[in-house]
């Protein structure tokens, strides 16, 4: 029981998307390479501030490109690791977009071992083969993954939408092996973003605590992007979470939709116990 419960937290870690296309990976890297000599310190300073500006060009495609859609169906493969175990499930999952979202965990022979139904304040669970049900304030969500995460931070996490990029303030940024990598600081995380050689893919992401005491670091690697909406959509992930313990996941989208009819809901249960 509660393998299934780790592995529906994780699916709640799940990835993100990527920003519109803006080809200016080699002028920035022009830029960065151009030398200050006395005679040419102007030249180099407007070389400077125009990198700059196509930097936070890039950021601001990032935190504002979003998939726009009103429902989405998907069933995910998931496999994850822990110092003291490790393991492979199947999820479906169906989403109302900023109402709730329905999860169902299968495991060995394909049973089902456990449903999940995720509203802006609650979390319900029910265990099949114990008939067992538990309600959660979301909030404990938070306890578990060691991410403070809102329902729709959640719902950005499983659509592909940008997170935790509440604030664009660029601390540095280069260029390494023809991709652009910039870091950030947000209110909570310190965020460093790599794209892609022609900046429309998101390739890896990694966030790390501010608050340095709270040892609190995500890294989050992407790959295998198809076209959704205009926008890219990786549908492989592998995530790395580390805060009082280490945790590996692997997360492969096997199928996916959007705007289409819900396909795996199921009765909510209307009493539980609340922890």
């Amino acid at each position: 029981m509660r393998n299934l419960k780790n592995c529906l937290y994780l699916i709640l870690v799940l990835l993100i998307s990527a920003c519109a296309n803006v080809k200016k990976v080699q002028v920035i890297q022009d830029a960065l390479a151009v030398k200050v000599l006395p005679d040419s310190a102007a030249l180099a300073e407007k070389a400077r501030l125009d990198s700059v500006l196509m930097v936070k060009g890039i950021v601001n495609n990032i935190a504002h490109t979003k998939i726009d859609f009103n429902t989405m169906n998907a069933k995910l493969k998931m496999d994850y690791e822990t110092s003291k175990d490790k393991d492979s499930y199947i999820a479906n999952l169906s989403i109302q977009k900023d109402s709730g979202m329905y999860i169902t965990i299968r495991g060995a022979m394909g049973v089902i071992g456990l449903k999940a139904f995720i509203n802006k304040d609650s979390i319900f669970l029910t265990f099949p083969l114990t008939k067992k049900t538990e309600r959660h304030p979301l909030s404990y969500l938070q306890e578990v993954v060691k991410i403070p995460l809102s329902y729709q931070t959640i719902e950005d996490l499983i659509i592909g939408n940008p997170i935790f990029m509440d604030s664009i303030d660029i601390i540095s940024y280069k260029v390494i092996n023809e991709r652009l990598q910039v870091s950030l600081m947000g209110k909570l995380f310190k965020n460093l973003i790599i794209l892609s050689e022609d900046n429309t893919k998101l390739i890896e992401l990694k966030l790390d605590d501010v608050d340095a005491s709270k040892h609190r670091t995500c890294d989050i690697n992407y790959s295998q992007h198809t076209l959704v909406k205009n926008i890219q959509f990786p549908l492989f992930r592998t995530i790395s979470i580390n805060a009082q313990t280490k945790l590996d996941i692997g997360m492969e989208i096997k199928e996916f939709s959007f705007d289409e009819p819900l396909k795996y809901t199921f009765s909510v249960p209307k009493t539980g116990r609340r922890k």
